[in-house]
């Protein structure tokens, strides 16, 4: 399956992140793994997660350290467009009218700028894949980042 849009590549068939397309799609595929699991704050395993805990796990589950709360999440990474979006990315929302930055979510695949799905944990339905163009994801959404790699071996 295609998962990115666009001359994503380098020469060396990686993304434009320090990410392989490979590491990618791994990460992908382990976030889907939880794909079920209830949401539950400040849970980062199967008995229930919040969504950066998700993000957390399915990074530690490949041997990659990322920040564990939603507000140190946003600051790891450099900003990219949803016209420059790829598998991999993270997106972030402020949902229920919060004033802050609540919500994260890793982008699972690009058909088009229009056409973005990604995987997260919901409050009311735990861990799923949506679209970001839904009416409620959009009005929420605020900005996406490609992560930083930071291998924890």
């Amino acid at each position: 399956m295609t998962r990115r849009v666009g001359n994503l590549f380098s020469s060396k068939g990686e993304s434009n992140s320090n990410y392989s397309i490979h590491e990618i799609d791994k990460l992908i595929e382990t976030a889907f793994d939880y794909q079920g699991v209830p949401y539950r704050n400040g849970g980062t395993d199967e008995m229930g997660m919040d969504c950066s805990g998700l993000l957390f796990r399915v990074y530690a589950d490949n041997n990659l350290l990322i920040p564990r709360p939603t507000y140190q999440q946003v600051l790891f990474g450099a900003p990219v467009t949803l016209h420059e979006i790829q598998s991999g990315d993270w997106l972030f929302f402020k949902t229920n009218g919060s004033s802050v930055i609540n919500h994260v979510g890793l982008v699972t695949k690009v058909k088009s700028s229009d056409t973005i799905h990604f995987i997260h944990a919901s409050t009311s339905k735990g861990v799923r894949e949506d679209l970001l163009q839904a009416k409620y994801w959009m009005k929420a959404y605020v900005k996406s980042i490609r992560p930083y790699k930071n291998n924890s071996n």
